[in-house]
């Protein structure tokens, strides 16, 4: 009887502690409803640091929404200069630590804000022909995976445009294998948006090189998907025609 009592006693206790390790993070949603993104970005800093959740995706997501939304404050502290690019390296690692993808899907809106927001800034620096500024930019595209189709076709224009054809190939060719595979007319409108902007500078890219069918066949890759799109049309008359 004795025995059985402590086998009792220890499944309880056992139990218990479960329930305790295993974070909620409610305080973050609680703090994030007050639109206090500084105390947000240093409440989930507390968890991203600490041992018990540093790999749990849920606080990078709060850690990136707070660092996103404190970069349009004007009056913001000089340790929040950079937390508009850190906010990228913060969903990063959510999305890393996300092995079931529950969390990515769940705070889908704000991964497609933080897309549309990073595709307004390339597609300004592309349109006045800072490529170089535009490539440190793209390169934030890699937080959402290695393998981010559009990185890698914006990617390879933007190599071609700083004298490094070789590299751009190599991105070029990476980026048709994978696209083989991906259902485009599923993809979120930023996804797709994004692909757009890297098809068409890939093909003005060719198009310079002087090479008008690599440029076509590149842009026949998104025709299929955008051809309704109105940007997409012109884009398409000024490589094609």
């Amino acid at each position: 009887m004795k025995m059985k009592n402590i086998i009792t006693a220890l499944t309880v206790l056992f139990i218990s502690l479960s329930v305790f390790s295993q974070e909620t993070f409610e305080d973050l949603l609680i703090i994030k409803a007050d639109a206090d993104w500084e105390k947000l970005i240093k409440h989930s800093e507390r968890y991203t640091n600490k041992s018990s959740s540093d790999k749990e995706p849920v606080p990078y997501y709060f850690l990136a929404y707070g660092l996103y939304k404190i970069s349009f404050q004007a009056e913001r502290g000089d340790e929040y200069k950079g937390a508009y690019k850190d906010a990228f390296t913060a969903i990063g690692k959510m999305l890393r630590y996300d092995k079931t993808g529950e969390v990515q899907e769940k705070y889908s809106e704000f991964i497609n804000e933080l897309k549309l927001s990073l595709l307004e800034i390339i597609q300004n620096e592309t349109d006045n022909e800072e490529y170089r500024r535009a490539f440190g930019w793209t390169m934030r595209l890699y937080k959402f995976g290695r393998d981010y189709v559009p990185a890698l076709y914006l990617e390879g224009a933007l190599r071609s445009r700083n004298n490094d054809q070789s590299t751009a190939r190599i991105k070029w060719e990476e980026a048709n294998t994978l696209v083989k595979d991906q259902k485009i007319g599923d993809w979120s409108e930023a996804d797709q948006k994004l692909l757009m902007l890297g098809l068409y500078q890939s093909a003005k890219a060719l198009k310079d090189l002087r090479q008008p069918d690599k440029a076509k066949e590149m842009m026949d890759i998104g025709a299929p998907y955008f051809e309704e799109d109105k940007r997409w049309e012109a884009n398409y008359d000024d490589i094609v025609n």
